[in-house]
């Protein structure tokens, strides 16, 4: 099922057959150090990834997505909102496999999933929490009208994390 479509890129819900370019894209190192523990998943966890996102989209209206490039058809990553383990709070995530990067895909796709979470899925605000190191993600995120809060230690690793949240009202 499409839930939209940007310029360049169409996003869907993940589907069984998307665990071949799902795990393409997660069984890269350098793509999953800023997720969860920094390891790379394997196919059973990325079936995994795929069982849990249907089911939250079923329970929920939302969960990861595959983000999907208009132009070749290719899967090239994840966008979607989730709840982190032990978190009440909805946070958006996106990744993108390494031959993607720099073209521009995370600024277009993340503004137009925070409008899906807080239009379509009636969420009153979304946060994202980003590595300090990730400065990338971090201007994506502050692009897309997301504001900075503060850090907190990210309870899946231990380690420092900077905390935004897109707050449709606070948009200036």
């Amino acid at each position: 099922m499409i839930l939209f479509e940007t310029p360049r890129l169409l996003v869907r819900q993940l589907a069984p057959n998307d665990l071949d370019a799902l795990f393409a894209i997660f069984s890269d190192p350098i793509v999953t150090r800023w997720t969860g523990d920094g390891s790379p998943l394997t196919r059973e966890q990325c079936m995994r990834w795929i069982e849990i996102s249907q089911r939250n989209y079923a329970t929920k209206g939302f969960g990861a997505s595959a983000v999907v490039e208009r132009a070749s058809g290719a899967m090239i990553g994840l966008c979607g909102i989730v709840y982190a383990p032990g978190s009440s709070e909805p946070e958006i995530i996106y990744m993108f496999g390494q031959p993607w990067w720099g073209q521009g895909y995370a600024g277009e796709v993340v503004p137009a999933m925070l409008r899906y979470g807080t239009e379509q899925c009636g969420l009153p605000r979304v946060r994202a929490t980003i590595a300090p190191e990730n400065v990338a993600s971090q201007r994506v995120a502050a692009r897309a009208g997301m504001r900075y809060d503060g850090e907190i230690i990210d309870p899946d690793d231990g380690l420092p994390a900077r905390v935004y949240y897109y707050e449709p009202e606070s948009e200036g």
